[in-house]
């Protein structure tokens, strides 16, 4: 018999009475499962023991070179150097310097072993490495804690109740089925997380001040029952705040067609919300509470009560991930592209948010080109 499993970044498992444990690569783990079919399907010994012997060599791999692993995308390709790490390499032989951290490999590795597109992966790595605060604190903790976030996991349990009560399954069964990632990757290497709000429910008369109801009921003039709460056709044209600091904390923008334009506290479907600089988002990793632009993962959403929303954030703009396990991240900038409270009026895909940042990416990359070429500069004059 020839079991083979996929565990992390290695294939491991038996072959008749024989272990095995050697580095993944598709290829190998290709051929290795067109043979343990056949074995399977053996009609001799003489035949079985040839496919274990063909079997054997393809457990056994030189471990001193630098090996490939997997394409990405485009001529993009994965390697392990003899150390065991992993890089981004171009088509043209230009290395990515910077080594992937091993949660993200495994994620490749996996993503790839059951089918699956690896190009969200490699564009979220790519996105991460544009990231400003990597070059201002420990970038490979940073780095290991943002991809750990990631890959968090969360048992749904509205989903596991209800594989067992309604579906028959076992507490272990649902729980497997129920396990899903506390946050998902668009096509694009976005994050698609989650915020939470609470609605703002009045408004002020605009020449007395006074404060007065946003929506008014309507009722049914023969029953008295309530035939509507008032509330707009689309989520859109609903105001809401921060959950937690509400009106207080710093004020941040809210930009878009219904958005406004200076910095206040309100959240909006439809819009970007950004801090106005990194100076307003503390980076500290130990650090919870504390000034930036929370959201998370379905974890960090059951924590609070209020309206919950749907998220795009660009891996630039994270600014830390604090040491919990409560799947929360601060950043500097998100887009809300719906919420569960109401429908949407429009239309946000995740490619027109990462449209905008890679615009603002080019300009941060003039800027950081134009300030090197300005450093040189004056370091001729000086010599």
């Amino acid at each position: 018999m020839i079991s083979i499993n996929v565990i992390g970044e290695l294939i491991s498992g038996s072959y008749g009475n024989t272990p095995y444990s050697r580095n993944y690569e598709k290829d190998i783990y290709n051929q290795m499962v067109e043979l343990a079919e056949q074995a399977d399907d053996a009609a001799t010994v003489e035949e079985y023991n040839g496919i274990l012997a063909e079997f054997a060599m393809l457990t056994t791999e030189d471990l001193s070179n630098k090996q490939f692993v997997m394409p990405l995308m485009g001529g993009v390709q994965l390697y392990r150097d003899p150390a065991g790490r992993h890089f981004v390499q171009f088509e043209d032989g230009d290395i990515i310097g910077t080594p992937l951290p091993s949660v993200l490999v495994q994620r490749f590795i996996y993503t790839e072993s059951v089918g699956a597109d690896v190009t969200p992966l490699y564009k979220l790595w790519m996105r991460w490495l544009r990231n400003p605060v990597l070059c201002k604190k420990n970038a490979e903790d940073f780095t290991k804690r943002f991809f750990d976030f990631i890959d968090m996991k969360y048992v749904h349990p509205k989903l596991k109740e209800e594989l067992m009560e309604e579906h028959g399954l076992s507490e272990e069964l649902a729980e497997q089925r129920a396990t899903m990632y506390q946050v998902k990757i668009t096509k694009e290497g976005l994050i698609n997380a989650f915020k939470v709000s609470r609605e703002i429910m009045h408004k002020y008369d605009t020449e007395t001040g006074e404060e007065i109801p946003r929506y008014e009921r309507t009722f049914n003039p023969d029953t008295g029952e309530i035939q509507s709460e008032g509330l707009p056709e689309h989520v859109e044209d609903r105001l809401f705040e921060p959950s937690i600091k509400g009106q207080s904390g710093d004020a941040f923008y809210c930009e878009g067609a219904n958005g406004y334009d200076s910095a206040q506290h309100f959240i909006k479907v439809g819009c970007t919300h950004r801090l106005p600089s990194w100076d307003m988002v503390n980076t500290n990793d130990d650090q919870s509470c504390v000034p930036g632009l929370h959201v998370g993962g379905l974890k960090y959403i059951a924590w609070y009560s209020g309206e919950i929303h749907n998220i795009f954030v660009d891996p630039m703009h994270v600014g830390a991930v604090p040491d919990s396990q409560d799947g929360a991240i601060r950043c500097l900038q998100y887009f809300v592209h719906s919420s569960l409270s109401g429908v949407n009026g429009s239309m946000y895909h995740s490619s027109t948010y990462a449209s905008m940042t890679d615009d603002e990416w080019d300009e941060m990359k003039d800027s950081l080109i134009e300030e090197q070429t300005n450093k040189i500069e004056l370091v001729r004059q000086l010599l």
